[in-house]
This record gives C-alpha cells, structure tokens and sequence, in this order.
C-alpha cells in the first residue's frame, strides 16, 4: 500500500486557495501592448505588470440578457496624462483587453499556469486625467459555449429531426 505524503494531506484539508492575481494586457489598435495589474508591479514569463490602479466588474452572469463589463483604470490620486493620445486618437476603441488569472504560486514559481479571457474594448465612458472607464465587450456572444467542429444535420444524419 502506498503512502501518501503528509504535505499533500496538509495542502488538501487546507480551508482556502492560494491567492489570485489578475494580470491584464491591453493591446491598443495603433499597436504595442501595455501590461498592468492592480497592486505592485510583477515579472511573469519574462514580462514586467505596471503597478496601475484597474478593476474588472460586471461579468457575472445574469437570468436575464448578456453581461456587461467595464474596466477601470486609475484613481484620483494617479495621473493618466499617458492614455490621453490613445483616447483621443481612437485607439482605444476596438482594442484588445486579455485578462490572465494565475495564481500567487505560479506567478511567483513563473510557471505558465493561467486562466485567460479576452475583451474587445467597446467604447470609452469616461476619460479624465485620473480615470479612464470602458465598457467591454466578449469576443463571442455565446461565451459559455461551443461550436461543434461537425454540423450533425440530415442527409448525412438521417434521424436528426431540426
């Protein structure tokens, strides 16, 4: 019979999960990409997160019609005088935002251990120097769902009724 080591039971019975980190990427339509996370910055897979103040809210789903998110970036104390090009510019509109959630050990150990979601930025709410809010959009309108590589319809498939 074999033994399982103590450290695997510990880990186990333990009563939370190790903490996640989001880590956002935003690539705007001119090019280039900027990497951020919320708290300090970070060095992941050879990339270093920015210390910038941004929240993701409202992708939760609900019984009626699709989620809506938006994204903050700043606070009132942060100057995002270096966003003024691209929001002005257009850039900003139609970029792509990825979110990845790994977790404070993979991050810290540096493995590629992630969970990743992708944005399309939809339009700009808001932009002060201080604060910049946009309204996010999925990249599929059936995001929980799957299409299937092979279209089972007749004549191929005799006893599929549409």
């Amino acid at each position: 019979m074999t033994t399982i080591p103590t450290t695997h039971v510990e880990d186990a019975l333990k009563l939370e999960a190790d903490g996640k980190v989001h880590l956002f990427e935003l690539m705007p339509l001119g090019g280039g990409t900027m990497f951020f996370k919320s708290d300090n910055e970070a060095y992941w897979r050879g990339q270093l997160y920015e210390s910038v103040p941004c929240a993701l809210t409202g992708e939760e789903f609900k019984t009626e019609g699709t989620p809506t998110p938006k994204f903050t970036i700043g606070q009132p104390d942060v100057d995002l005088l270096a966003f003024k090009g691209l929001v002005n510019d257009g850039h900003l509109d139609g970029a792509t935002l990825v979110r990845k959630i790994v977790l404070l050990d993979d991050l810290v150990n540096n493995r590629d251990i992630k969970q990743v979601s992708y944005f399309r930025v939809k339009r700009i709410d808001q932009y002060s120097r201080s604060q910049i809010l946009m309204t996010l959009a999925s990249f599929s309108s059936a995001v929980s769902q799957q299409l299937p590589f092979r279209q089972f319809i007749p004549p191929d498939f005799p006893w599929v009724d549409l």
